[in-house]
């Protein structure tokens, strides 16, 4: 007979509920039978997702749904319904899902997925073949943050062929994903082709793979601790910036390399997706560049931009929608929405430390159009800008007051 050693001594000592992401093939239905000892301890729930890809989903759903009967457990069953013919299925279905699980799991709440030593060997030469930098190559973490809850893998450690004897042995019955046969998926293709030729020739390959995982994981923790002494040196909070800015002088002391971890370092920290290798780069041959140059690099979600010798981190998903200019009434408040302006004419005559004497107020808006065209009040705003050091991306929404058509102050509450 063939036992699995399941211990879940590392999950938080608050918690009550696991979930089990169970997707009735043979790796999650080992390791809802595995957790049968722990019900007299934990909540469980047997969490199926049906993508609606294939023609077998709806008897996978219900073989999900049997299987939480026969143990008695509760059962959880959530709908996608994506969009066979659209591409990239195995990641779309992948980030759906984990999207998923995020909006779901409360404080405390664990969710079980039944990923092993092959599957961290498939998701590393994936990584390396995508070329991921040190944190691809961690490959799959045993344990992390998902949402207000926590992941968990306990059978990382034991290998598909020991899944196999232990439900053989136990004589469980599971169901075969057809898509699984696909070698059309990349990860089929390594596990179907590529792995068994691999381990042919070296039989030790997922034991010595997971060690390198392994390994790669304690460089990367080196390497976050390098960019975080890095980083407290170089960070600058500058007005206008939600995110620390840094400063260009700062980093040109650093190499090469401690340059690059400490920029990735800097766009982890602030929640935004990290970038390529080759736009990092890009990034230090501008800076390296000419002395007023004005680098852009995007990201996903946001930019990084140059201003007064720092670098900015920009939020791309804000795009404001102004009116060119905004009368104030005479009595209540004007509302601006997406720059949280809510103003009376007295707020605004107590800013500017003026006296109300029925002058109009205007409050207009440089339109990004307006750039290098001269105006009237041209001069007197830019002087306006460069004394409030306002980055030039920010210029566009902050509110120009005119009292009786005179540009009197900018708003920079």
């Amino acid at each position: 007979m063939c036992f699995l050693q399941l211990s879940l001594d590392s999950l938080p000592k608050e918690t009550k509920k696991l979930y089990l992401a169970f997707s009735g093939g043979i790796d999650s239905t080992v390791l809802l039978h595995a957790l049968q000892p722990h019900q007299q301890h934990y909540q469980i729930i047997v969490w199926h997702i049906n993508h609606g890809l294939q023609g077998s989903a709806n008897s996978m759903q219900e073989f999900a749904r049997q299987q939480a009967n026969q143990y008695g457990l509760e059962f959880r069953l959530d709908n996608l319904n994506m969009d066979p013919l659209a591409g990239n299925l195995e990641a779309k279905a992948r980030d759906h899902r984990y999207r998923l699980f995020e909006n779901v799991l409360c404080d405390h709440d664990v969710l079980l997925t039944a990923h092993h030593k092959n599957d961290q060997a498939e998701t590393l030469i994936l990584n390396m073949m995508r070329g991921s930098g040190s944190s691809g190559l961690r490959a799959i973490a045993r344990q992390k943050s998902l949402g207000k809850g926590v992941l968990f893998r306990p059978l990382l450690n034991y290998s598909r062929h020991e899944i196999e004897q232990y439900a053989e042995s136990h004589k469980l019955e599971w169901i075969e994903d057809p898509s699984n046969k696909s070698i059309k998926f990349d990860r089929n293709y390594l596990r179907h082709e590529v792995l068994p030729a691999i381990i042919k020739r070296w039989p030790s390959a997922i034991s010595q793979l997971q060690r390198v995982s392994e390994l790669q994981n304690e460089s990367e923790q080196l390497q976050t601790d390098l960019a975080r002494i890095d980083y407290l040196q170089a960070e600058v909070n500058k007005p206008f910036s939600p995110a620390s800015c840094i400063s260009i002088e700062a980093l040109s002391l650093l190499s090469l390399a401690r340059k690059k971890n400490m920029i990735r370092y800097w766009i982890k920290v602030n929640d935004f997706s990290v970038i390529g290798f080759h736009k990092i780069e890009e990034l230090l041959k501008q800076l390296n560049s000419r002395i007023d140059a004005m680098p852009v690099i995007v990201g996903n979600d946001f930019q990084v931009r140059v201003f007064k010798k720092m670098l900015y981190l920009v939020d791309g998903s804000n795009s404001l929608d102004l009116e060119v200019s905004y009368n104030m009434p005479d009595s209540g408040y004007l509302d601006i929405p997406g720059l949280n302006f809510s103003q009376s004419r007295s707020d605004v005559f107590e800013y500017l430390k003026k006296r109300d004497e029925g002058q109009s107020i205007e409050l207009k808006f440089r339109q990004p159009t307006q750039s290098g065209i001269t105006t009237p009040h041209s001069h007197s705003l830019k002087r306006l800008f460069q004394k409030n050091q306002i980055p030039p991306w920010k210029r566009s929404s902050i509110p120009q007051i005119f009292l009786n058509n005179e540009l009197s102050a900018l708003w920079l509450l």
